[in-house]
């Protein structure tokens, strides 16, 4: 084999990543699995999602939009014991009738405990183009609920994992063909 030839391996690596890379650029981002509501420019709206219950207006922004609100953990959802996020990222997508995304922005939060007056939420969003169907909004987020102090009883998130207290919540928009 000549040193310039690439090994059998090497070739194949090359080719899944070729092919990969290919699928990637016909995979487009969906939000219909999520409750989508219709834009409204300034009224109060809400969507509940499994973890997480929203709040919020939507508003024109600098040739773009805003969403602006608060979010809230469903307590009844969520273990008794979990007082505190981490990894807390909240995501808003502005999506067309169809619940295909047409633009996203995302916030992260730092660990805390969870305020009783919700997380605010001020996402802008630029200007997705202009679906024939206008435009509809809904909200994505990814968290772990844990424990500040262990609790005395396990249960729902426990795991059985003596010690770590976890519960991962996490509703996204996906990529499909």
């Amino acid at each position: 084999m000549s040193p310039t030839a690439a090994s059998p391996t090497v070739r194949f690596a090359l080719l899944a990543t070729l092919v990969l890379l290919g699928l990637a650029g016909c995979a487009k981002l969906s939000a219909s699995h999520l409750q989508l509501k219709p834009w409204q420019d300034g009224g109060t709206q809400k969507i509940y999602a499994k973890f997480m219950h929203f709040e919020f207006q939507t508003l024109p922004h600098d040739k773009g939009f805003e969403v602006k609100g608060t979010a809230w953990p469903i307590k009844e959802n969520i273990p008794l014991w979990a007082d505190t996020v981490e990894n807390l990222s909240i995501s808003a997508y502005l999506c067309d009738e169809h619940g295909n995304v047409l633009t996203t922005t995302t916030k992260n939060y730092p660990t805390q405990k969870i305020p009783a007056a919700g997380f605010p939420v001020d996402l802008p969003l630029k200007n997705g183009g202009q679906p024939s169907g206008g435009y509809f909004v809904t909200f994505g987020y990814s968290t772990m609920f844990t424990a500040s102090k262990p609790p005395t009883a396990g249960g729902q998130g426990s795991g059985g994992i003596t010690g770590n207290y976890v519960f991962f919540a996490n509703e996204q928009a996906v990529l499909t063909r």
